[in-house]
């Protein structure tokens, strides 16, 4: 009869959620979506006769858990890993720093305790890997904007796998004093070194025993095993399984057969994702989730906005152009898989309330429904910003997107990149010194005020100033060479930037090195003041962290607003000697040929269109025209037949006879001569 009713159970699960997540699908929604939905369906608290033993669903549950975690794994290679920092690294960091101090601040807004405020924060800070796959799966997506998302999200899943460990190490009763905490950090670290290292030794050569047989139904049995063998290791250790399918899925990729394996997993892993989403939804009480539809609306509102601002401004930072930032913020804004794993962790340990999956739950629902409907208007939106960005911003936003992509590519000399490669590193050491010190900070502080308060009883102002002098002193020469190695960097990049090959456009460069020494500066104190504010939040409170976390920015924009004149002049200098060359190459344009290319700072050449009076674009401004959303080169100026040199704004109407100074890749000039001469 138990076997029936197991039947039973997974029969009802599965029918359930096929139909619902087909109706999804139609409905062009998430999956996920549906799989929630089905849970409520089947759950104990709606009633229809549709029911599943929620004990019994939730026992199946386990296996989607370690096997999402180990197709996870198997994606993940430490070489993939290193090569998406460049692109990706300072977005993931600033992102997860944003979104676990946003949703820290949450719960301390909510009377939360600190434990339950960290629980929500590490929820609401990891994006969803399945929806976004499965949303990219039915979209046509740009390759770069591609590249770029999932790149975040592998960072994100490796400090996932590392926050459900922590957590677990919390929920475990560890706490987070300071002995306990690093203990934990300490054990986890030896024991992961442990099961990498001991499983190098051997799984790799099994698996590609197994693919050398030639037997599908024999590799799939052998990846199963060692995932469910390795995830039961885990647990022995004191450690969730989630980290032990996840090892596993790693060691199973480093054999460098995962393309062989992936497909067999997937049909596995889908079936049993899907119970472990029902399962979720099965959870939830819609009364309860209705009494806290307020807080999970807060929750939602901080997660679309908050992704979308982190993103967009860190990608744009990094170098990853407006419109593939912007597209990226649209693309990650939800929570899934590790939301619910992390607070099914507090939840079982009973450390955080009964409502935290109540409002996990909506908001995954919620957001899963409006992120296809926001990255469906991510074009539009990228048009609709570019079209009315000042043409100043547009170009120097333009010549930072092209300096990085060649920077990723390997351009430029060794003699140039090598300085710049030394001071990334040296920056590096320094930011995890200072973030290290932060965490020291905030994990020691009750035994630190008590040593303290013994130096100075009964005078706690002075107390709290010498604690926190201690420290800032103990951070100072960090910070210092923080500062001096970023001024360091900012210079180096600001200079290989504008630099230029050709002697009559240099002198314009002095006047936009500093706007890009901004930049530089930005990302790093972005980078660093993220982490640092997200640690410091309990302990220091709203306003302080603010100050560290807002503070670049503010301090940025007030620079940029201060050189606003020095940029239009050296703009327009620039357009002057771009239009000065377009003069000499006004026959050949206006045959409908190109001139020879001609570099100028951080583009890899110049091109001189003439509009003839025939041609489409004529009373057409630079704005209706989306040139550069459309192609990706920048018109950096225009040269008039009566001789009159324009800086563009995007607002002029294009005049018969006016030559265009374009400017970007060879890919992008060659498109926008395409859209310019035949429509």
């Amino acid at each position: 009869m138990t076997s029936h009713t197991s039947v039973l159970d997974l029969a009802i699960v599965l029918c359930v959620a096929a139909v619902i997540s087909v109706v999804m699908r139609l409905l062009k929604q998430s999956s996920v979506v549906g799989y929630l939905l089905a849970g409520l369906v089947v759950g104990p608290y709606i009633p229809i006769p549709l029911f599943a033993e929620p004990r019994r669903v939730e026992s199946l549950a386990e296996f989607g858990v370690l096997l999402v975690m180990f197709a996870i794994g198997l994606e993940f290679r430490v070489r993939k890993f290193v090569q998406v920092i460049p692109t990706s690294g300072l977005t993931a960091v600033l992102q997860m720093s944003f979104l676990f101090w946003c949703g820290l601040s949450v719960g301390l807004f909510l009377d939360w305790s600190t434990t339950e405020a960290v629980f929500l924060g590490a929820a609401v800070c990891i994006s969803s890997t399945m929806v976004v796959s499965k949303l990219f799966d039915q979209r046509k997506v740009a390759p770069p904007v591609r590249k770029f998302v999932f790149g975040v999200l592998v960072i994100q899943d490796l400090a996932a796998v590392v926050l459900i460990a922590v957590v677990t190490g919390i929920a475990s009763g560890q706490g987070l004093a300071a002995e306990q905490l690093a203990a934990t950090l300490g054990r986890l670290t030896l024991v992961l070194v442990g099961l990498v290292v001991g499983g190098m030794l051997f799984i790799p050569r099994l698996v590609r025993l197994s693919v050398r047989l030639a037997s599908p139904e024999i590799l799939v049995v052998v990846v199963t095993g060692l995932c469910f063998g390795i995830a039961v290791l885990a647990e022995g250790l004191g450690y969730s399984v989630a980290l032990g399918a996840f090892v596993a899925g790693v060691l199973v990729a480093e054999s460098g057969e995962e393309k062989a394996v992936e497909p067999l997993v997937r049909p596995l892993r889908d079936v049993f994702a899907a119970i472990f989403f029902v399962s979720i939804g099965m959870t939830v009480d819609p009364v309860a989730a209705a009494a806290v539809l307020p807080q999970s609306l807060l929750l939602v509102g901080i997660v679309i906005l908050a992704q979308f601002a982190s993103v967009s401004l860190a990608g744009v930072v990094s170098g990853n152009g407006l419109s593939r930032s912007l597209a990226a913020g649209l693309s990650l804004g939800q929570i899934g898989e590790f939301s619910f794993i992390i607070g099914g962790i507090g939840i079982s340990a009973g450390i955080v309330r009964s409502e935290f999956r109540s409002m996990l739950v909506t908001a995954a629902i919620v957001t899963a429904f409006t992120t296809p409907l926001l990255f469906a208007r991510a074009e539009r939106l990228g048009r609709w910003v570019g079209s009315r960005l000042p043409a100043r911003a547009s170009h120097l936003l333009g010549v930072y997107e092209r300096w990085f992509e060649a920077w990723r590519r390997g351009s430029g000399s060794e003699a140039a990149r090598s300085p710049i490669r030394r001071a990334v590193r040296v920056i590096l050491v320094d930011s995890v010194l200072l973030v290290g010190i932060a965490m020291a900070a905030v994990i020691t502080r009750n035994e630190a005020w008590t040593l303290v308060a013994e130096v100075f009883p009964g005078a706690n102002d002075i107390a709290i100033w010498a604690l926190a002098g201690a420290w800032a002193l103990l951070a100072a020469p960090v910070v210092v060479s923080l500062l001096r190695n970023t001024d360091s960097l900012a210079g180096l990049v600001s200079r290989s930037v504008v630099t230029s090959v050709e002697a009559e456009v240099r002198p314009a460069t002095p006047l936009l090195q500093g706007t890009y020494r901004v930049l530089v500066w930005l990302g790093v104190l972005l980078t660093v003041g993220g982490p640092v504010s997200a640690i410091l939040r309990p302990v220091v409170g709203v306003a302080p962290a603010v100050v560290i976390l807002a503070g670049p920015i503010v301090a940025v924009a007030l620079s940029l607003l201060r050189g606003r004149g020095d940029i239009e002049t050296g703009f327009r200098s620039q357009a002057e000697r771009v239009a000065n060359l377009l003069a000499k190459q006004v026959g050949s344009a206006s045959q409908g040929g190109g001139a020879t290319p001609r570099p100028i700072p951080g583009f890899d050449l110049v091109f001189g269109v003439a509009i003839s009076p025939e041609s489409h674009v004529v009373g057409k401004t630079l704005i209706e025209l989306n040139l550069r959303a459309l192609t990706g080169a920048t018109v950096v100026a225009i040269r008039r037949s009566n001789h009159n040199v324009l800086l563009p704004t995007g607002r002029e109407a294009l005049q018969a006879g006016d030559v265009l100074g374009i400017a970007g890749t060879e890919e992008a000039i060659r498109k926008a001569n395409e859209l310019i001469t035949s429509g």
